[in-house]
């Protein structure tokens, strides 16, 4: 085995320590993002902030200008009429890690205004992509790390990322953890001693204003047991409709 196989134990480790030390979900995939690159090689990095219904919460471009990071923000959004959307379902495995790498030289890029206007035009070659998820295993972190370059991705990127990302996903699951000692701001509206613990889940994502469907997907349940669960929701709490129970839980 030549010393370019050996898997960089050392920067790893000083990589998960840096990473480790934040503490805040928005400023460790900032720490991550501009670390990534001492342990694989790339030109160019995004990471998107996803919330509970799978739209843009925050961005983060390294070394983009502002021209390439609005146009794929744009492209981005062309599926959702409701603000910028993941499009793609992409959930988590368990004992598994979402990494991906994307030639793009192997994409048509005939009548493909995406392929044409913005990753032919801007020279990307190819892209290493990984995801974080949250508590309930949907994403809340997308990270691409592009090369503009003919230069592919090799087995050991593939395998040192895959290897980090592991440790990552659980370093921001941990981030998302509520203190045990801090309860809902809803925990002493009356009628939430009544409560089930899944309804207690599913009230917790309508406080965080995650639509039925969302709430279904994250909860890995159908659309109808999510309604089920909301409808008993608002009955506990003598509220009509998703407004009144947003007004009666966080008092606003």
């Amino acid at each position: 085995m030549t010393q370019k196989q050996v898997f960089p134990w050392e920067k790893g480790n000083e990589f998960l320590l840096a990473c480790g030390d934040v503490h805040e979900p928005y400023e460790f995939c900032v720490m991550a993002l501009e670390r990534f690159h001492t342990l694989v090689d790339f030109d160019e990095g995004v990471f998107l902030m996803l919330d509970g219904n799978r739209n843009i919460e925050r961005k983060y471009f390294s070394n983009i200008s502002k021209h390439w990071s609005s146009l794929y923000l744009e492209y981005f959004a062309r599926d959702s009429s409701n603000g910028f959307e993941l499009s793609q379902d992409v959930s988590e495995q368990r004992g598994m890690t979402y990494v991906k790498v994307i030639d793009w030289g192997a994409y048509d890029w005939i009548n493909d205004d995406f392929m044409n206007l913005y990753i032919r035009a801007r020279g990307l070659c190819h892209s290493l992509t990984f995801v974080l998820f949250d508590l309930n295993g949907a994403p809340a972190a997308v990270f691409s790390l592009d090369r503009m370059r003919e230069h592919p991705y090799t087995d050991r990127d593939v395998t040192i990322t895959r290897t980090m990302v592991a440790h990552l996903n659980n370093f921001y699951k941990n981030l998302l953890v509520r203190p045990s000692d801090v309860a809902p701001e809803w925990e002493d509206v009356r009628g939430a001693d009544d409560l089930t613990p899944r309804e207690r889940e599913v009230a917790d994502l309508l406080c965080k204003g995650v639509k039925p469907n969302n709430i279904a997907r994250e909860l890995h349940i159908s659309i109808g047991t999510a309604n089920k669960h909301i409808a008993h929701i608002y009955r506990k709490f003598g509220v009509s409709s998703r407004q009144e129970l947003l007004v009666r839980m966080l008092r606003k």
